[in-house]
């Protein structure tokens, strides 16, 4: 594998000084890069994905959507559509794409769009959804055709960005200096008992000021019926359990499994794996040679936005795994430093312009 990579690394050279390329185009106003007159967060990442940018998205939301009337737009990955779609009732996995789908089906109160050219998506969501106070880009650090105000950079604790290479040796979509144009960084999936002193060494590694860098772990929160929306009343150890999972790194929820004593088996499929009718009678059969009286299929809420389009799914007894994260350190400096920075750029903000600066 060590030789590989060694065989790699002109190819990710290559691919590292297309991006400084770009990037420095960007940096020299030589490539447009757009602003607009009200709010608008990005949450991303340098590498290609598996940091939890979905939960720290839905945290944002959570933080903001009962003060502003918040938009998220999003390219909509793995959707068919091509065009700008502003989620509604009918929107599916297929049209939005599987992560939008979610925050729809969970945030009743904000809108949700997808555009694959976010500048144009902004737009639209100014124009279709007129209330929209405050925009949060969901994995869109790299569109640097969009100037966001407040650029939130995540990484993963096991392996951060400044230990990782440029693609194809690494995961690494752009040079570690990216980090450079985050006013905010989060190391995710972090253990909870986390050192004050492992902390300060992490962000002894990172370009930005100390104060601006937190820390984050993954809290597993409700077990709900994917169909009724009822809570599991039952310790999920009584149940012999299949996890089906099509997210890019299902090993915390295993861990998360096993510290819980559950007796469970596992089917995996790639990143926003589309589920076919095959597959529903792949797991059905795998879910029928479970013997136990009590058993059940536990799923992302993410997955179970790509198992709607398979109708077949909702014979089965299948529940979602509700995750959320938590901020380890300096939570409420954390959220103010965002409701702040919303605050002072309303559009009817009097505030002077550079108050909100980190």
């Amino acid at each position: 594998m060590q030789k590989l990579r060694y065989l790699l690394f002109p190819f990710s050279a290559i691919y590292g000084l297309i991006t400084i390329l770009r990037n420095g185009l960007y940096d020299a106003n030589l490539f447009k890069s757009s602003s607009f007159d009200l709010p608008v967060i990005c949450i991303g990442n340098l590498s290609m994905g598996g940091t939890g940018k979905t939960p720290h998205t839905e945290y944002i939301i959570r933080l903001l959507k009962d003060k502003y009337k918040t938009s998220t737009l999003s390219r909509g990955y793995g959707r068919r559509t091509s065009e700008f779609v502003l989620a509604d009732d009918t929107s599916t996995a297929l049209t939005i794409g599987d992560e939008p789908l979610q925050y729809y089906r969970k945030f009743k109160n904000i809108h949700v769009a997808v555009e694959k050219k976010r500048v144009m998506g902004v737009l639209f969501t100014l124009h279709h959804a007129e209330d929209t106070e405050v925009i949060i880009l969901d994995d869109a650090f790299q569109h640097r055709a969009i100037r966001a105000g407040l650029n939130i950079l995540l990484t993963d604790f096991k392996k951060p960005f400044y230990e990782d290479f440029i693609l194809p040796v690494g995961e690494l979509r752009e040079r570690r200096n990216g980090v450079k144009r985050a006013d905010l960084v989060i190391i995710t999936k972090c253990p909870n008992d986390l050192s004050t002193s492992d902390m300060d060494k992490m962000k002894s590694q990172i370009d930005i000021k100390p104060e601006n860098i937190f820390f984050s772990s993954i809290h597993y929160k409700t077990i709900y019926n994917s169909t009724t929306g009822q809570s599991l009343d039952a310790n999920l150890n009584e149940f012999e359990v299949l996890l089906v999972t099509g997210i890019a790194n299902p090993k915390p929820i295993e861990n998360h499994l096993t510290e819980k004593g559950v007796n469970f088996q596992a089917i995996h499929f790639g990143d926003h794996y589309r589920f076919k009718k095959k597959d529903y009678q792949t797991i059905s059969k795998k879910f029928d040679t479970f013997a136990a009286s009590k058993k059940l299929i536990l799923t992302t809420e993410k997955d179970f936005s790509r198992m709607l389009l398979i109708p077949e799914f909702e014979k089965l007894p299948v529940f979602c795994l509700e995750i959320e994260i938590k901020i380890l350190n300096n939570k409420e400096l954390f959220d103010n430093k965002i409701l702040d920075y919303v605050r002072a750029n309303q559009r009817d903000s009097e505030l002077p312009e550079g108050e909100n600066e980190f």
